[in-house]
């Protein structure tokens, strides 16, 4: 629970500092949006391409970590997992575990176990989070050789990168080990037991949970034969095409942003957001988006606009295909039960 709090004091605090941030350009709303009458929706279209392209390097990166466990899902149903993930995650704020469900059930539909799930579904957030704190340290460095932030704020963007790296490495570490991971889950098995029986509530099952771990660590012995340029190529994929999404974005509303400033960018606003309370970065992404780009010399109008453009793309538009993708995934595993317990009344 004081981790809990820490981590949302941590969140209120950069918010805040964003905030204080975003503040001067309230006065470019009007004219951000008088930018969309103008603009070029080829360029829309083509990011609404490149985003399609970057999930489906996300959807390939989910394939490749599930592929040494049982079961078996074709790509398409799989970014359908994928996106209605997305939905519940946002609709039913829970620090992520509601789309850890669905991802186990779904999934199960399947053939693949919970352990396949949640240790697939952690093998993609440690890829995806080191290529971004990787990109996000970049933009660090060159913010710091450039001058155009205070060193004040070099030092709270870095302090903000290195504890997520931390938190990654620390995480990662304890997971990967398996005596450190055993040790812990017996504790906290015993702990929970213990209070249960003074709470009436359902004890673990201590073999069951080690017996999953056990399987956990098999997966990750199996995926340590796995090509890793593989992982590498499909990470670099959902990164980079996320960003040419951004940059297609600024693109529609008559400005080409450097690669470069799109990376560093990008970096920093992932890292930041990652701190955020609510599902998605929704707060600190929407609002620091404008603000780096603002202070790498993104005119504030042009900031808002593009990154208002780019969130209802990359975030709002996933998140309503997400619902559908479920919906139909929840059809086509009623149809399939309904077909197998009519093949076995045969």
């Amino acid at each position: 629970m004081r981790k809990v709090w820490i981590r949302r004091a941590i969140a209120l605090v950069a918010l805040g500092v964003v905030v204080y941030l975003f503040w001067p350009l309230l006065k470019e709303i009007r004219a951000a949006a008088g930018l969309y009458r103008d603009a070029r929706w080829g360029w829309v279209a083509a990011a609404a391409l490149l985003q399609f392209a970057s999930y489906s390097s996300l959807t390939w990166l989910n394939a490749l970590a599930l592929r040494p466990f049982p079961g078996r899902i074709g790509f398409w149903r799989l970014m359908f997992v994928l996106t209605a993930m997305a939905f519940i995650t946002s609709a039913v704020p829970s620090g992520g575990a509601s789309g850890v469900v669905l991802r186990a059930r779904l999934l199960g539909k399947f053939g693949y176990s919970a352990e396949a799930s949640t240790f697939t579904l952690l093998l993609e957030l440690l890829y995806l989070v080191v290529g971004t704190i990787l990109v996000g340290l970049v933009g660090l460095g060159y913010l710091l050789q450039i001058g155009r932030l205070a060193w004040a704020e070099i030092v709270l963007l870095g302090g903000l990168v290195l504890l997520a790296a931390g938190l990654v490495w620390a995480g990662w570490r304890l997971l990967s080990e398996p005596r450190r991971s055993l040790l812990l889950v017996r504790r906290t098995a015993g702990f929970w037991n213990r209070l249960a029986g003074r709470r009436r509530w359902r004890p673990v099952d201590l073999q069951a949970v080690e017996a999953r771990l056990e399987t956990f660590h098999g997966g990750l012995r199996e995926l340590a034969d796995a090509p890793r340029w593989q992982f590498l190529a499909a990470t670099a994929g959902r990164i980079l095409l996320d960003v040419a999404t951004l940059g297609a974005c600024f693109a529609g509303l008559g400005r080409l942003v450097r690669p470069d400033i799109l990376l560093i960018s990008y970096g920093l606003i992932m890292v930041i957001s990652s701190l955020a309370i609510l599902p998605g970065g929704l707060g600190l992404a929407d609002v620091s988006l404008p603000v780096v780009f603002n202070r790498l010399g993104v005119p504030g109008s042009l900031a808002l606009a593009a990154g208002l453009a780019y969130r209802l793309l990359a975030f709002w538009l996933i998140r309503f295909i997400g619902f559908a993708s479920w919906q139909v995934l929840e059809v086509h595993v009623a149809r399939r039960k309904g077909s197998d317990e009519a093949t076995g009344a045969r």
